[in-house]
C-alpha cells in the first residue's frame, strides 16, 4: 500500500505542477515599471513574432495578424511589425513634401528613422528579424521597443 500511496502523491504533484504551469502562460498580469519611458504607467507585454514589446495598458489593441498588431489609445496609435524576411525601406528625404530619413538611435536601438509630416516610421533589425513600428507618437515607439 505504500508504494500505491507514494505513485498517486507523485501524480498530484505533477497535476499540480502542470496546472500551475498553464496557470503563468495563460494569465499575464500588467505590470506597472519604476524607470524607463513608462514609468509609473500600468503596461502590459506584447510578443509579435517572437518579439516583445511594451504597451501601455490605456491603448486598445484594435487588429492583430501574423506578425503584426495595431493598438489605439485616446490621441493616437502604434502599429508593429515583425517579418522573418525583409529589407529596410529606404526613403529619401524631401524637404517640399516635408519628409525627413536617416539612420537613427531610438534609445539604444539603431534603425532607419522617417519623419513623414510627423507621422514616424522606425525600421530595425532584431534577432534577424525585420522589425517596423508606424506612429505619430516618438515616445510611445521608444517605450514599446522596451530599450530605453
Amino acid at each position: 500500500m505504500n508504494a500505491k500511496f507514494k505513485i498517486m502523491k507523485i501524480k498530484i504533484i505533477i497535476t499540480l505542477l502542470i496546472i500551475v504551469g498553464f496557470m503563468g502562460f495563460v494569465h499575464a498580469e500588467p505590470f506597472t515599471p519604476t524607470n524607463g519611458t513608462f514609468a509609473f504607467q500600468e503596461v502590459d507585454i506584447h510578443e509579435i513574432n517572437g518579439i516583445n514589446f511594451t504597451i501601455p495598458t490605456k491603448y486598445n489593441m484594435t487588429h492583430e495578424g501574423y506578425g503584426e498588431m495595431d493598438f489605439k489609445g485616446d490621441f493616437d496609435k502604434i502599429k508593429i511589425k515583425v517579418t522573418d524576411n525583409g529589407k529596410i525601406k529606404k526613403v529619401k528625404s524631401d524637404k517640399s513634401k516635408n519628409i525627413s530619413s536617416g539612420k537613427s538611435m531610438l534609445g539604444s536601438v539603431k534603425g532607419y528613422l522617417v519623419n513623414k509630416n510627423g507621422t514616424y516610421t522606425f525600421s530595425y533589425r532584431e534577432d534577424g528579424k525585420l522589425v517596423v513600428i508606424k506612429s505619430t507618437n516618438m515616445p510611445l515607439m521608444i517605450g514599446a521597443i522596451g530599450k530605453d
